[in-house]
């Protein structure tokens, strides 16, 4: 399991990216934003009572030094315990979930309530999701834009392949 200091080192690490990112992006293609607030315990209890369930631990633990992350890799928006309590993002979050194809879900192996949104784009298809407690692999991250883009085992996995992709867009952008 990541600690509290890991976490934060995480965090520090893609704040660090992200300006670099907007360094490089002359056309501002893209929004730089910081992480929201971290988490009380309090807030986190709420977010369980009204999923019904406990937080994946990997998730939860990075809500207890981060929140939600807008633009955390180009239009994809990281939710974070406000969110999960009943934000617009979240309400979008849930109507792209409702939206995925049967075919989209079966390819992927899921059952669509077994899935929790953690990340959505509110211009693009890009839908991330967590699998609940109750499904097969539980914890489970994958990102699906209209299909199934990519599968992480952890919660860690996704944010440190967000890290990546951020900076293979430093590179990208470089390039001209």
């Amino acid at each position: 399991m990541t600690t509290s200091i890991e976490w934060k080192r995480r965090i520090v690490r893609l704040v660090q990216v992200k300006q670099r990112l907007a360094d490089v992006d002359t056309e501002e293609l893209w929004e730089y934003c910081r992480p929201g607030v971290a988490a009380g315990e309090e807030q986190l209890a709420a977010v369980e009572e009204q999923l019904g369930e406990p937080l994946d631990p990997s998730y939860r633990d990075y809500l207890t030094c981060g929140g939600g992350w807008p633009s955390l890799f180009q239009t994809i928006d990281l939710l974070g315990a406000p969110d999960l309590l009943g934000s617009p993002t979240f309400a979008h979050s849930l109507l792209r979930l409702s939206y995925l194809e049967p075919v989209a879900l079966s390819a992927a192996g899921v059952q669509r309530d077994d899935l929790l949104p953690i990340a959505v784009s509110l211009v693009d298809l890009d839908l991330v999701v967590m699998q609940r407690r109750s499904a097969a692999k539980p914890g489970t991250v994958i990102w699906f834009a209209g299909a199934e883009v990519d599968r992480y085992p952890t919660f860690d996995d996704f944010f440190l392949a967000m890290i990546e992709y951020n900076v293979r867009e430093i590179e990208h952008l470089s390039r001209g």
